[in-house]
Parts: structure tokens; C-alpha cells; sequence
């Protein structure tokens, strides 16, 4: 099964510097590669006629490009831009990946023009650039790294390699075998560089394990105060604390408030990056502990089955109030739920999400449909309401 394993950077001042430049070639190399995509594009709609329209958005009338495919493909950007100078910079191996995030995006553009024109999506836009001088992540497949003695030595180009005054190398964690490595990602986060370990450690996916029960099932509903509430077949039951995560989101939020009092919506600096590292780090740690914790529950009860309540998009535009939303909108459950499904399979566990919007109506006992939001029910009415202190039969 593949894995990323992220580990935070521990470089000394040359080899910082080198990745700091490398991380700068890539991001500028993104910003030619949208630049060439965008003027191919635009020349094309050009030739064809009638390149501009006329279209609502909210109140005003714009207008603009018309909305068409991009056409530009990765063999093209890669033809085009292979006598660039950020290109030279970095190893072929790794600027040919950087083209490739570009082609990858150009791609998600297309389809989401296809949404466009069903009415699914608003309208799209093509890659927008990123801030100049800023850093993007390198990318060195298995075959532009070379194994010795416990390092993995990244490929250089010849323009950068005369300039290097020490070896760049990246030592191998004590954990990871060197035959798994199959891609390595040095990448900047707020302030920082991680480098992102990507393995293959050659085990397979369990579609049944012989020692559940597939007919037991644990289910668990996610709220704030008690983060999730758990129930199984077998009549247990448990709650996971939700409130150390409030209190660490409230503690965030405040200091954010704090630094930028008086300052713009848009201002950020090292203080900043440092309270947002500590948060993520916190939220990452929490949906770790409660995913292993969950899994574990479901090896000791020799559970098959793990049920988890969850409506797409419910927190978006989310209206209950400054404090909870505070309290509820910033609670990764979407996370958690995204580390089960890496999970589960490893041990043969089947994860089914529901969605829950009509939990609060229909009847199981009853035999009441479970429709999904917004979808109207097969019955004008479930067979039960709830009212404030307790279930009430709709009498006939």
C-alpha cells in the first residue's frame, strides 16, 4: 500500500539555502507554465471568433473570456519551456514533475468546464499565479535518487551543481526501508520544509479478514462538545471528548485575533505561521489518536463493519452563531473520516458514510426510506415527528 509519511526538515544553512532556491525555481517555473497555457489558450479562443462574452455574475454585468477547454497538454509545456532558466536550474526529472502538477491542473479545469455547462459548478477559471518570489514544492520520482549508506542523494543540474560548496543529501528515516521509497517531496509549510517520504511497503489490502464478524457493525454520530458518539451491536457504546479540541481551537483563534488587531485581513508574518503550525500539528495529532483508537475498538470487538453519519457540504455557509461555529465548522471530522478510509482497508474493515440529514425523522422501525438532502422523500411525511421531549406518532 502506498504511503506519504511526512518528516520536518532538520538541514543545515547550505543545504536550506539550496532547497530554498530549488523550491523558488519550481514556483516561478509554475507561473511560465500558467503564462505559456493561458496564451495558447487565449490566441486559440482568438482565431476562432467571438472570444469574448457578456455574463451576470451576482448583480453586475461582466465580460470576459469565453468559458472553452484549454488545450494545452504537459508535451507541449514540456517542449515549450525546456530552455527556460527555471527550468535548467532543477533536476529534468523534477521540473518535468513541476510541469506536470500544471498539466494535472489544466486537466481538473476541463472537467469542471463540462460541470459548467450542466449547471452543477459556477463558472470555473483557469490556474490562477502564484506570488512571485514565493516557494512551491520539489518533486524527485525513484529514478532521480541515488541510495548510499542510509542518504538519498537527489539529482542536480549542471547549472546549480558548479555553485553547491557541500553534498546535498536526505537521510533515510530509521523506519522506512530503502525499497520502498518511491517519490520524495521536499515542500514548504508555513515557514518551513517538510519533506514528504512517499512509499510502497508491499502490503495488500484485506477484502476479508477472517477474524471479524461481518455481521456486527460500530456506528458513530460527530457533534462539538462530544466530538463523536459511538454505538455498536454488541451494546457498547462510547463517547470521544470533543472539548480539549474547542478549547485548542478557541485558544487559536485568539492569538490569530491578537496579531492581527489593527492590522489587514491580509497580513500574516512568522508569528502567525508559528500559531497555525502549532494548531495543524494539534488537529493532526487528535485525528491520528481518535482514527487509531476507533480501529483498535473495532479489532478488540471483532467488528467488520464501521458506520460513520456524515452530509457533504454541511458546514459550508454554516449559520449557528459566532461561538459555534467556532466550536463545530473547525472540527476536522472530514479528516478523520479520510484517515479511516486509509485505514480500513489495511485491516479489512468496511467503512460505509451516510448521510444523516433526515436521521432526526425517519423511523427504522417503522421501515421509514433515508433519502439524501435535498432529494424528496418517497412519502410526503415520515411516520414519526419529533417534537421537544421525545418521539410522537403521527396518528392517521
Amino acid at each position: 500500500m502506498y504511503r506519504t509519511i511526512p518528516v520536518k526538515s532538520r538541514f543545515t544553512t547550505e543545504e536550506q539555502v539550496f532547497w530554498v532556491d530549488q523550491c523558488e525555481h519550481a514556483n516561478s517555473l509554475i507561473n511560465c507554465a500558467i503564462y505559456h497555457a493561458k496564451q495558447a489558450h487565449y490566441s486559440n479562443l482568438e482565431r476562432q471568433g467571438n472570444a469574448f462574452t457578456i455574463y451576470w455574475r451576482g448583480d453586475e454585468l461582466c465580460y470576459g473570456w469565453k468559458t472553452y477547454k484549454c488545450h494545452t497538454t504537459y508535451p507541449e509545456l514540456d517542449k515549450a519551456l525546456k530552455d527556460n532558466p527555471h527550468y535548467k536550474a532543477m533536476a529534468a526529472q523534477s521540473a518535468q514533475q513541476t510541469l506536470k502538477s500544471v498539466s494535472e491542473s489544466i486537466v481538473s479545469y476541463n472537467g469542471l468546464v463540462n460541470l459548467y455547462y450542466k449547471g452543477e459548478v459556477d463558472r470555473p477559471s483557469l490556474p490562477k499565479y502564484r506570488k512571485k518570489g514565493g516557494l512551491a514544492a520539489v518533486t524527485f520520482p525513484r529514478q532521480a535518487l541515488t541510495y548510499k549508506d542510509g542518504f538519498f542523494y537527489p539529482s542536480i543540474s549542471r547549472e546549480t551543481k558548479p555553485h553547491l560548496i557541500t553534498d546535498i543529501a536526505l537521510p533515510l528515516p530509521e523506519f522506512i526501508d530503502s525499497d520502498w521509497v518511491k517519490e520524495v517531496t521536499i515542500r514548504p509549510c508555513y515557514g518551513e520544509l517538510w519533506v514528504d517520504w512517499v512509499i510502497d511497503d508491499g502490503k495488500e489490502a484485506m477484502v476479508n479478514n477472517p477474524n471479524f464478524d461481518y455481521s456486527q457493525a460500530w456506528s458513530f454520530d460527530h457533534g462539538g462538545t462530544n466530538w463523536l458518539t459511538g454505538v455498536s451491536t454488541r451494546g457498547k457504546s462510547l463517547i470521544i471528548d470533543g472539548r480539549r479540541l474547542k478549547a485548542m481551537n478557541q485558544g487559536y483563534c485568539r492569538l490569530v485575533a491578537k496579531y492581527k488587531q489593527g492590522k489587514s485581513d491580509f497580513y500574516w508574518d512568522f508569528n502567525l505561521d508559528r500559531v497555525q503550525r502549532k494548531r495543524n500539528n494539534q488537529m493532526r495529532d487528535a485525528v491520528n489518536k481518535a482514527a487509531r483508537f476507533i480501529i483498535n475498538q473495532c479489532l478488540n470487538d471483532r467488528v467488520g463493519n464501521l458506520i460513520i453519519g456524515w452530509n457533504e457540504g454541511q458546514k459550508n455557509g454554516s449559520n449557528m452563531g459566532k461561538r459555534n461555529n467556532q466550536n463545530f465548522v473547525v472540527i476536522p471530522t472530514k479528516r478523520l473520516i479520510d484517515r479511516l478510509k486509509q485505514l480500513c482497508p489495511e485491516y479489512g474493515i468496511v467503512l460505509t458514510i451516510t448521510e444523516e440529514a433526515y436521521t432526526s425523522k425517519a423511523s427504522f422501525l417503522d421501515g421509514d426510506s433515508l433519502p439524501k438532502y435535498g432529494e424528496k422523500p418517497e412519502c410526503d411525511s415520515f411516520s414519526r415527528n419529533l417534537i421537544p421531549g421525545g418521539w410522537l406518532a403521527t396518528v392517521e
